[in-house]
């Protein structure tokens, strides 16, 4: 990536594709810290597109940092990047630095190769700077370091069992309400706040739009959820319904007022208000079906905003509905980083250098900008550049500045998941017993206890 031939040749090149001016944001020379020739091994599951974006910034980086070389490697998605670095433990073969979720750092904790970050972070030289992004609040204090990222989106990498900070954010997504606005222009429907209104509007539709096709099944459905796990544990959170926990007896979801949400959603299902992925019968994206005009409205992730885009009818975004409008939750997605340490601690201060770079104001926002993602620094949200992204009108304005619009006001209502290992587990479980439930494989009962049994023994 050291290549001449790279497209961009200096970070003032890459401030101009970000429409900023490059004051800042660039983290001091590491060579004192870091030695000669060092190698930072960066494994990631990002697609083409979204690799290019950081390679740009990985040429930019090694200009200002010679002595440094970004190894980046993909693999195919989490799941697969977290087997490939369990699998290479007993052979020393890991990264320097990788994309993580929640999920896989609590394993990787667990299996002893997760750097604690607490004293990368707080270094005087290597650690966090004002120069990589600040805010100033409300009493004109100046703000950086972990109080310049959204708080959600920084405490994720603390919440592990274990005390410490663990994880860092890269960029972040969340849920988002995509609806044909074209449809409720013409009939004069309104966009939904709260669960209420949402079944309500449900029942309007389906009223008004009754067709079956040969097979029995609904030619349109009112709601679709792209998400079957998602859709159950946003549901308890907003619900106070007890899903999983850190400590004591993890898998918590297996109780009466769980069973009442979720015969609730069977009969709501039943009657053609809503339909899931998992309940398509062939894993069919809601998004899908709502670009092809078959879905009125889809909540599915603001990272995947392209796949809403549609050139049939022209696309509204809202914030997912909420059981008290007033006390919005939503949940809190997208990749972070995390450290191993089976790297030298010249390696280490490297790829610490390196996140500190590709996570500064103007390059979080380049990214989020580009991608649909979210930045996860407030400096970012309040930046002249993003600010601008998120006002654009005319022909400008995209379905990526209508979701960053959108998004922006959700910061304050985030939440994160318990974590520990076997957390993903109960999402995978809690996934398949929603869309069992609906397609009516299971009864409710036969469901929990069965989800309940492959947590604690599968």
């Amino acid at each position: 990536m050291k290549n001449a031939t790279k497209i961009l040749a200096s970070f003032v090149l890459l401030a101009g594709l970000l429409g900023v001016t490059a004051c800042g944001g660039t983290p001091s020379d590491s060579s004192a810290s870091t030695g000669d020739g060092v190698t930072v091994k960066f494994w990631h599951t990002m697609g083409h597109t979204n690799a290019t974006l950081v390679e740009k910034e990985v040429d930019v980086f090694q200009k200002a940092h010679p002595n440094i070389t970004i190894q980046m490697t993909q693999i195919a998605d989490y799941d697969g990047l977290e087997s490939t670095i369990l699998n290479g433990v007993s052979g020393n073969v890991l990264p320097t630095m990788a994309f993580c979720y929640p999920d896989n750092v609590a394993k990787y904790i667990d299996s002893d190769i997760a750097v604690k970050l607490d004293n990368l972070i707080s270094d005087p030289t290597i650690g966090f700077q004002e120069s990589d992004g600040s805010h100033t609040d409300s009493a004109g204090k100046v703000l950086y370091g972990k109080d310049d990222y959204v708080k959600a989106f920084y405490d994720e990498g603390t919440a592990y069992p274990v005390e410490g900070t663990y994880s860092l954010p890269f960029a972040k997504s969340t849920e988002a309400l995509f609806y044909n606005k074209t449809e409720f222009d013409k009939n004069g429907w309104a966009v939904p706040t709260t669960w209420d209104e949402m079944w309500a509007l449900c029942q309007q539709i389906r009223d008004q739009y009754p067709q079956k096709g040969d097979d029995g099944k609904y030619t349109y459905y009112p709601l679709g959820y792209d998400s079957d796990s998602n859709l159950y544990i946003t549901l308890s959170q907003q619900l106070g319904i007890p899903y999983t926990s850190v400590s004591g007896d993890h898998y918590l979801f297996n109780n009466p007022q769980a069973k009442t949400m979720v015969t609730d959603l069977k009969s709501k299902y039943d009657t053609g208000l809503f339909v899931t992925k998992g309940s398509t019968g062939k894993g069919t994206y809601t998004s899908t079906k709502f670009t092809a005009g078959e879905i009125f409205m889809s909540i599915g992730s603001t990272g995947g905003t392209s796949y809403n885009q549609t050139n049939n009818f022209e696309v509204g975004v809202a914030i997912p509905p909420s059981i008290d409008a007033n006390a919005p939750a939503v949940i809190s997605q997208g990749p972070s980083i995390c450290f191993f340490n089976r790297a030298s601690t010249a390696e280490l201060n490297a790829a610490f250098e390196f996140y500190r770079f590709i996570s500064t104001t103007d390059n979080s926002n380049y990214y989020g900008i580009s991608t649909g993602y979210q930045p996860v620094r407030i400096s970012s949200f309040q930046s002249e550049n993003y600010q601008s992204f998120m006002k654009k009108t005319g022909a400008d304005k995209t379905l990526f500045t209508t979701v960053a619009a959108v998004a922006y006001t959700m910061n304050d209502s985030y939440f994160n998941s318990p974590v520990f290992v076997g957390s993903a587990n109960a999402r995978v479980e809690i996934g398949a017993l929603v869309s069992s439930v609906l397609l009516g494989t299971k009864t409710v009962d036969k469901a929990f206890t069965d989800a309940m049994s492959n947590c604690l023994h599968g």
